[in-house]
């Protein structure tokens, strides 16, 4: 497991599992039917059907054996991996049925059974036999079934920054994280607008679920190729995206440097096609100068260098002789938690970063006691809509703190934080494993931090961004 965090209804179905086996056959696998009836307080009476774990039916013309998690052989171990992480885990409960759901529709989003052989499913709770009988119908081999389950549980009865992650999207994040990658360069966000209330993140792409470009990397492909704030990706090199989660979209995009990718994008009532070329691109973390007497500090992520290239930046600031600092958080899409309670040290000097509130405890986390920029100096910490998660801890707990003027538009509005779990596997489970307030109780999940001063900052450089904020008129 990896232990560092990170912070960017369905309707219950009938547990009815149709055992097929004929009487007079002797070539169909046997099957032991256990049917429980109920009566409830209104004198109404629920019959449910179950199918004990370690046992052969058939599934249409299919045999399936239902194995529960003290018998699954290693390869599907991790749909019980899963299911214990996400009940031990999870920021919220999450019941059996739920869970069941979720990993049916994720067997569903597969192209279909071409194999008649046996189809092993696990069964970690009795909720998961009727998801077995989808598996039947839906996957080629029990490994696929089990990948799809575990896929479908996290996309779909989770929340949308929670996930699975087979090896190919963890080695493409684990990349991301190290700050450079091969690809074309762009920022993304799944937002469906039909969602209610301020919080628009979804998780698999629909026909409401789109997925919208946010920013472009300075230099990189996309920014090259003219690819803009807001315009909907349809489909990549030809393929529909529709069905797929984020992690998809991204490893379909990604690719080797040199090689072509074709992306079909809406923008506005026009549709277009793009083909990029795909590049080594290097994730800036921290771009630093000094304009006049204000020191200008660019942070691009919260990674895990992040915290000691930007302090040595500040360091460089001061020791100009600054009267003022602004900071650019656009478009920093967040990272650790730690990272982010060393950012604000380096302005604070005493009292708390954040809050996170877990499913059984909150925790606070204090400064580290590392503030080296003097109490007097007027700091301006510029955001926009790509500014997330440990972004928006840094910017909510400065501005709570009146330490810092917030400039720009609302950030994007994510208050959780993931851990990643690793899975037997080489693939992950990436878990909400809790929630974020500044100390003083404030949560901006989907409104995101509001400005303290509106401005539009996009496509502002250092030099234009810093004379805006002087500008007296403000």
């Amino acid at each position: 497991m990896n232990p560092r965090k990170t912070i960017p209804a369905l309707l219950a179905i009938l547990l009815v599992a149709v055992a097929c086996s004929s009487a007079d056959s002797d070539e169909s696998p046997t099957s032991s039917v256990a049917v429980t009836t109920t009566s409830t307080a209104d004198g109404q009476t629920t019959t449910t059907t179950s199918i004990p774990a370690g046992t052969s039916t058939v599934a249409g013309d299919r045999s399936l054996d239902l194995v529960d998690c003290d018998e699954a052989a290693a390869e599907l171990a991790i749909v019980c991996e899963a299911f214990d992480l996400v009940n031990e885990n999870y920021v919220d409960e999450v019941d059996s049925d739920r869970l069941a759901e979720g990993a049916a529709l994720g067997l569903r989003a597969l192209d279909g059974a071409d194999s008649a052989e046996l189809l092993v499913c696990v069964t970690p709770s009795e909720a998961f036999v009727s998801t077995c009988d989808v598996a039947a119908e839906t996957a080629d081999t029990s490994e696929e079934a089990a990948e799809a389950m575990v896929a479908g549980l996290a996309a779909y009865a989770l929340d949308p920054n929670s996930g699975y992650l087979d090896a190919q999207a963890l080695n493409l994040l684990q990349e991301e994280q190290e700050g450079q990658i091969e690809g074309i360069g762009a920022l993304v966000s799944p937002e469906d607008e039909t969602i209610p209330g301020e919080n628009k993140q979804c998780g698999i792409v629909s026909e409401t679920c789109q997925i919208l470009i946010v920013s472009t990397i300075t230099g990189a492909p996309a920014e090259d190729a003219g690819l803009r704030r807001d315009d909907v990706l349809v489909s990549v090199d030809g393929q529909p995206i529709t069905g797929w989660t984020v992690d998809e979209v991204t490893a379909a995009v990604r690719g080797p440097a040199g090689s072509d990718v074709t992306l079909t994008l809406r923008r506005g009532a026009e549709q277009i096609e793009v083909t990029i070329t795909r590049a080594a691109v290097v994730i800036p973390v921290v771009e630093s100068e000094t304009i006049g007497d204000i020191g200008y500090v660019s942070l691009a992520n919260f990674g895990g260098t992040a915290s000691s290239q930007f302090e040595e930046a500040i360091v460089d600031r001061l020791a100009d002789g600054v009267r003022t600092l602004v900071i650019d958080l656009r478009n920093n899409p967040g990272g650790f938690l730690t990272t982010a309670i060393d950012v604000a040290s380096v302005f604070l000097e005493d009292g708390d970063v954040v809050v996170t509130e877990g499913p059984d405890d909150s925790t606070t986390y204090p400064v580290n006691g590392d503030a080296i920029v003097p109490a007097s100096m007027p700091i301006f910490m510029v955001v926009n809509k790509g500014s997330a998660s440990a972004s928006e801890v840094v910017a909510a707990t400065l501005q709570e703190r009146d330490r810092a003027e917030i400039v720009g538009e609302s950030t994007f509005g994510k208050n959780t934080v993931q851990q990643r779990f690793n899975l037997s596997n080489e693939g992950a489970l990436k878990l909400t494993i809790a929630r974020w307030l500044t100390p003083g109780g404030l949560d901006f999940g989907g409104a995101g931090v509001a400005p303290d001063i509106e401005l539009d900052v996009a496509g502002l450089t250092p030099e234009e961004l810093v004379a805006a904020i002087s500008d007296p008129s403000l």
